[in-house]
């Protein structure tokens, strides 16, 4: 289990503790700290850049030449090796002079021709994610020029649990949080996110309907409660930077605002959730029920996997989902 610091001071605005102090007080109490991560360290000297203009570099078929603002007076040229570079979009920039974690010191560099005024960086380069297929895309709200660390909430701290079988109340921040506040669980607080309100369902023995949807549990004895909700008007596109910094330092890959909201509130308050597009939810139904023999399904992994009977599935009104 992956606990970030920050997001544990989120909750406990009263703690007065660093990471080592966390560990060591969770140690002693509740479940074994394995290992305490630096998140953001050695990226003081970044800003949140934008790429003004993208254009492919006139000497090389996979190098794109960027013009890029950073704050400055004027400006940039910046050479990029990124498969993708999005006009308008915000990235991480590295200004000449700055160092990357790894000790890398940047400079200005002439890369096939044409002078290369610093560097747009990777989640992988910067520490913070292991992707490193393209630059790292921040969140367009974000103001050009300031640093890095105070966009994406940096530095942090990752603490490493070895939860045991016993502690499963541990699994999320919630939870740890609990463990630790001083003053007892009166000092939590939970952030309140807009209007509460409360689906309006028709219910039956083993079946709730509700805007033309069907949600049925075939298989109690395995699910005794599953909840719904329709939303509609949702535009899908990224998390805003806050989420997007809580997700990282637990060593989550942000995706979208639909995914990551899930994975928020699972390591908030150990909620699973699942979110399905309803425009291709086959039947609108969401059916809890055995696997069936022959039965296939292609996990996040990209593996096509066999199912067996012994296995519980969601699923739509033709196959899992």
């Amino acid at each position: 289990m992956n606990v970030s610091l920050r997001w544990l001071e989120s909750l406990l605005p009263g703690l007065d503790a660093d990471a080592s102090e966390v560990a060591d007080r969770l140690s002693a109490t509740a479940v074994v700290v394995e290992e305490v991560v630096s998140i953001g360290e050695g990226l003081e000297e970044l800003l949140v850049a934008r790429v003004q203009e993208a254009r492919p570099h006139p000497n090389a078929d996979r190098l794109t030449l960027c013009r890029v603002e950073a704050g400055g007076e004027s400006p940039v040229d910046v050479v990029c090796g990124a498969p993708e570079v999005i006009e308008g979009a915000l990235y991480p920039y590295v200004p000449p002079g700055a160092t990357l974690p790894d000790g890398l010191e940047i400079e200005v560099r002439t890369i096939r021709g044409e002078e290369s005024h610093g560097m747009l960086c990777s989640a992988s380069e910067l520490g913070l994610g292991r992707d490193a297929s393209g630059i790292m895309r921040l969140d367009d709200g974000l103001e050009v020029g300031v640093p890095l660390t105070d966009a994406l909430e940096l530095p942090d701290a990752r603490l490493v649990l070895d939860l045991t079988p016993n502690r499963v109340d541990l699994a999320c921040h919630v939870g740890v949080a609990r463990e630790i506040a001083p003053g007892g669980t009166a000092q939590i607080v939970l952030p309140r996110f807009g209007e509460s309100w409360e689906p309006e369902w028709e219910v039956h023995e083993s079946r709730a309907e509700a805007a033309g949807v069907s949600v049925e549990i075939e298989a109690p004895e395995r699910c005794e409660r599953y909840l719904g909700a329709v939303i509609h008007d949702v535009q899908v596109g990224p998390s805003p930077a806050w989420l997007q910094s809580r997700l990282r330092a637990i060593g989550a890959r942000p995706v979208n605002n639909v995914v990551d909201a899930t994975n928020y509130v699972l390591h908030e308050v150990n909620q699973p959730l699942h979110a399905f597009d309803l425009g291709r939810l086959q039947g609108r139904d969401v059916r809890v029920r055995e696997a069936r023999v022959g039965e296939r399904l292609r996990t996040l992994d990209g593996v096509e996997r066999e199912l067996r009977p012994s296995m519980t599935v969601i699923a739509d009104a033709e196959e899992p989902v």
